[in-house]
């Protein structure tokens, strides 16, 4: 019998955290579920750390090929009707699985849901949460840039049926495949939110996140595609005129980050 929930991990060089990971998992009071982990090119042994750990999971794996590509990996090996993703540094709360599926089940008219997070940084607990400033959306119909919500995958559970219906990370992109992904899903479909923090996201753990000042460059470019992409994918139907309007604020954001990181390299 296939189990319920897919939960999809991928990851790169955290041998360590990955483990953490996968207990927050295994700790859950929700049990009807699969691990798939997709190890994306690491160099630091996990397959061997991890298949040394004897745990019960799925263990895929690929040339470095960015985590949209390991998520989408995941995706296609996965038998349950739910998928729950996990980023490799973040933790769960024990109830986290069973929240959202008791949610899905009684709101069948949401193609995912999100929750809350608990924010950490130099290991120490922020005192705030992702929400606790930016408000919740149920939808999510302009670029990110202009249309804040920051939905953290490790939060989110969506329903496999939409991810077939309407396709799955975006593997061009190489920050942003998840806004992308958002915005997609809000073409058809309402998101669920649940106000209760039930992840923690470690910030600080991730010296890689495109997000951080000395990735700046990298995180602009990324931003260029992914309102390319943004279009691209509107264009059957045609771009409204808010829509043009919010892309091309978003650009004017990108060119202010621009000119900001020439200053400080300056």
């Amino acid at each position: 019998m296939h189990p319920t929930v897919s939960v999809i991990i991928p990851t790169f060089n955290r041998k360590t955290l990955v483990a953490e990971a996968i207990a927050s998992v295994r700790s859950q009071t929700y049990t009807d579920y699969e691990v798939i982990v997709v190890d994306d090119g690491s160099s630091d042994g996990t397959v061997a750390y991890l298949g040394s750990l004897n745990l019960p999971v799925q263990i895929l794996e690929q040339q470095n090929s960015g985590v949209a590509s390991a998520r989408n990996l995941g995706i296609k090996a996965s038998l349950g009707r739910l998928i729950a993703f996990l980023d490799s540094d973040d933790l769960w709360l024990p109830d986290k699985l069973q929240t959202q599926v008791t949610y899905l089940q009684t709101h069948p008219e949401m193609g995912l849901v999100y929750c809350d997070e608990y924010i950490t940084d130099g290991g120490k607990d922020s005192g705030k949460t992702r929400f606790s400033i930016n408000p919740p959306r149920h939808k999510l119909s302009l670029p990110a840039f202009v249309d804040l919500a920051p939905i953290h995958t490790s939060a989110v559970m969506i329903r496999k049926s939409v991810l077939d219906e309407i396709g799955p990370f975006n593997e061009a992109l190489e920050i942003h495949e998840d806004s992308d992904l958002w915005n997609r899903v809000s073409e058809k479909y309402d998101l669920g939110f649940i106000e209760k923090p039930l992840v923690t996201f470690r910030w600080e753990m991730d010296s890689i996140h495109l997000m951080r000042p000395d990735k700046r460059d990298r995180f602009i470019n990324a931003g260029k595609k992914y309102l390319e992409a943004y279009k691209a994918a509107r264009q059957a139907r045609g771009l409204s005129t808010i829509e043009r309007e919010a892309i091309a604020k978003s650009y004017e954001i990108i060119a202010d980050m621009e000119r900001a990181a020439s200053l400080i390299a300056s």
